[in-house]
């Protein structure tokens, strides 16, 4: 009589072990990036209720990231196969050191949710925009890291080097450093120019696709991020409109009047209501 045996099949490595591998393990990642998705997917649902995860030494982490793939973005494209192969083709900015960053930029989506408890603990308003952002962002980053998406290294880099400039912002208002009030419009800006950066390159992505041209990606990690896009560079602009256009900018200089320090993160951040 034959006995039932136990699956062979080998656990999904730990994410300290694909942080410490040498050289970085490409599919390793991947296979551990599938594996926590199912948790995404019941986190997002519950962004609201869960305890904060207040990011970490965010400062620091943005500016080294933005550092690190801008090499591997240059190396892709003057020392590799060339601008369109830097968006169309997984390459060497997928493995080594680039590669870990690229990693660790999908992973830390977990903590930068807890941005969003971090409003809500504090009682300040919380608009639609903000959780949205995260929430689209944190799916999408772990599905198309997955599904071999090589379009991710211009998202990878322009988040991170967008990012670089908001949380340098930051650190110099938590060291009473104050900086013009246009300063938090020109972050908004910035947002919005690299959404439009990443739709540009979408575009031609789809032309190659539906001409059979090579594109590593698939359909589904495709259409998420084309109609995620859009989407941000809809809410990005509204929330730009109505916070620094719509009657001459009077409701960013009502916030502005009230405390300046905080206005000016929460109009960058999409936390205050809209009129």
């Amino acid at each position: 009589m034959s006995t039932a045996t136990s699956s062979n099949s080998p656990s999904p490595p730990s994410f300290l072990s694909v942080s410490l591998s040498q050289p970085f393990d490409f599919q390793a990642a991947k296979v551990y990036t599938e594996s926590v998705q199912w948790a995404v997917r019941c986190l997002g649902s519950y962004t609201l209720r869960d305890c904060h995860i207040r990011h970490s030494m965010v400062y620091e982490r943005t500016i080294m990231g933005s550092i690190v793939t801008s090499y591997g973005l240059i190396r892709e494209i003057f020392f590799g196969d060339g601008l369109v192969a830097s968006y169309t083709k997984i390459g060497s900015f997928f493995e080594g050191t680039v590669g870990l960053w690229t990693f660790w930029f999908c992973i830390s989506k977990f903590a930068e949710l807890g941005d969003t408890i971090f409003i809500v603990l504090r009682k300040r308003p919380l608009i639609f925009l903000h959780w949205y952002h995260h929430v689209a962002t944190l799916n999408y980053g772990l599905m198309s890291y997955v599904d071999n998406t090589a379009f991710n290294s211009w998202i990878v880099w322009l988040n991170f080097s967008v990012h670089a400039v908001m949380y340098s912002y930051y650190f110099l208002a938590a060291c009473k450093i104050r900086l013009p009030a246009w300063f938090a419009q020109c972050l908004t800006s910035a947002q919005i120019t690299q959404f439009l950066i990443t739709l540009a390159i979408l575009a031609h992505a789809g032309i190659r696709m539906v001409n059979g041209l090579r594109v590593d990606t698939t359909v589904t990690s495709y259409l998420y991020c084309l109609l995620m896009e859009i989407s941000y560079v809809a809410l990005f602009g509204n929330f730009f409109y109505h916070s620094y256009i719509r009657g001459g900018g009077k409701k960013f200089n009502r916030e502005k009047a009230k405390n300046p320090t905080e206005e000016q993160h929460s109009m960058k951040n999409g936390t205050t209501k809209m009129d």
